[in-house]
């Protein structure tokens, strides 16, 4: 079947992407009105972000049908359509996150392609922060140089779906649904497994009690 691509530009920012002008007009506004928040989703100079933010029901229905995360860089389970291929390279010469992951699964071969907003912290041995850095570079660095740096990780605090492709194309209520499903199954498999090794543990209790306490007869002896 023709591999089906999907990108997701938030239609009011879209221009502001391609027309300089426009990106220009909207910077003025922004700093006029003094619109700390506006200012917040975009570096100075940068254009903001354009794509979708990730809602929780969207980020968890997703994750469940795509549950393998991985950098963009070591995804190779397919070839990437170069529409998504495109926008991450807008999005790293404008540098709108810190990584871009593909999420997929193996049997169900319709990835999507993530952008990642967050932090990187420097840690000590007791987990305690020493630092945050917007960049990966910035906070290895400081790893590098100074030795109270134990551990770096990225926190990150907001995703956007820059867009997905395979073989079927679903509307977010049927991608919902079909991730309900799948977590019902998976979490109905759980549930019946649990329950039979408690049913095995109420069949071996008897066994259990005689070795713990010893067996009737045992328990005529003379201590």
């Amino acid at each position: 079947m023709k591999t089906i691509v999907e990108t997701f530009i938030v239609e009011e920012t879209q221009e502001l992407i391609y027309d300089n002008e426009k990106f220009d007009q909207w910077n003025d506004l922004v700093n006029a009105l003094g619109l700390k928040g506006q200012t917040k989703i975009c570096a100075p100079e940068k254009s903001p972000i354009p794509f979708l933010p990730m809602k929780r029901n969207i980020e968890n229905a997703i994750a469940t049908l795509c549950p393998v995360k991985v950098g963009i860089s070591d995804y190779d389970k397919s070839p990437i359509p170069v529409e998504i291929l495109s926008l991450v390279s807008l999005s790293l010469k404008e540098g709108h996150f810190q990584k871009v992951e593909i999420w997929y699964d193996d049997k169900m071969p319709d990835p999507a392609c993530i952008g990642l907003v967050g932090e990187w912290i420097c840690y000590d041995r007791n987990y305690s922060r020493v630092a945050v850095f917007f960049s990966e570079i910035e906070a290895q660095s400081l790893k590098k140089a100074d030795t109270s740096v134990y551990n770096v990780s990225f926190n990150p605090t907001q995703k956007y779906l820059i867009g997905r492709w395979g073989d079927v194309k679903m509307n977010f209520a049927a991608l919902i649904e079909k991730a309900k499903e799948l977590f019902k199954a998976e979490r109905k498999n759980a549930i019946l497994t649990e329950i039979k090794e408690a049913q095995r543990k109420l069949e071996d209790l008897d066994i259990d009690a005689d070795r713990q306490f010893g067996t009737a007869a045992a328990s005529n002896l003379p201590f």
